[in-house]
């Protein structure tokens, strides 16, 4: 696996989770120039996760939510997010987790997502499997949608979307966390990203797509990582979730012509 100890990776997630549940409901925030909310806690993993990567994979480049971008031009790049769901860790809310991923070329090659007040650990390796506390995960399979079926959506997706599911939708603040409750199957048939960066949606896609899942744009595109490594945000906004479900969805989400909102992270 190209020298990469998965075990290794895991084990330092959970370390910088544990600095965030240090700081959880006592964490001063601040805003970001895009807006979005930062923490002493966020600035901190960072630190450490960068520090540890640098110290194993010196030759590997490094792009982090908290405005570390190290050789991003390498065939490896590790893309991090301290804290993903940092509105709602501020908040005291539940849903929030490390995520750190690893890609080649470009393209998702294996992470590893923690939400540790959950204690779920999800990650995936070369190996073709996903994995969620030691068990093996997949996607939803084909069915019919009912009303317990849920949608992950943005927390403003009621201003930008109309969307006609049969079933429920929910906002989890913590974009990681969408995707890897896709990836597990259940109950949960797709999620709605926007305006996500690479280090939002690395590691979950590398483990949605362990678990047998896709992600595709509204309009049909394949996403494209690549596009994203040098900082950007998504273009359009993507579905994932089994193939199947993907092409359903797409034709019941749509986004409304609105005015401008006010800036802020769309990425939760």
């Amino acid at each position: 696996m190209t020298g990469i100890d998965i075990d290794e990776v895991v084990a330092w997630v959970r370390d910088a989770a544990g600095i965030a549940r240090r700081y959880f409901n006592q964490a001063e925030a601040r805003r970001k120039a895009d807006n979005s909310l930062v923490t002493q806690a966020d600035v901190a993993i960072e630190g450490v996760l960068v520090e540890r990567i640098a110290a194993r994979y010196p030759q590997h480049g490094i792009i982090g939510e908290e405005q570390t971008n190290t050789g991003a031009g390498g065939e490896f790049l590790w893309a991090l997010d301290p804290l993903d769901g940092t509105a709602s860790f501020v908040a005291g809310l539940p849903m929030w987790g490390v995520s750190l991923g690893l890609l080649r070329g470009g393209v998702p090659y294996l992470g590893v997502v923690y939400l540790p007040l959950l204690d779920d650990c999800y990650w995936t390796d070369l190996s073709g499997t996903a994995v969620l506390n030691g068990h093996a995960i997949h996607v939803a399979q084909p069915r019919v949608w009912e009303s317990e079926d849920w949608l992950s959506v943005p927390s403003n997706s009621h201003r930008r979307f109309t969307i006609d599911f049969v079933g429920k939708t929910r906002s989890l603040g913590c974009t990681a966390a969408s995707l890897c409750y896709v990836a597990r199957g259940g109950s949960a048939v797709g999620a709605l990203i926007t305006r996500a960066a690479i280090w939002d949606i690395a590691a979950g896609l590398a483990i949605l797509r362990a678990a047998g899942g896709h992600a595709t744009s509204l309009t049909g595109a394949p996403l494209d990582t690549t596009a994203l490594i040098d900082g950007r945000l998504l273009a359009e906004p993507v579905i994932l979730g089994a193939e199947s479900h993907v092409s359903g969805l797409r034709t019941l989400v749509h986004q409304r012509r609105t005015q401008s909102e006010p800036t802020r992270n769309f990425s939760s």
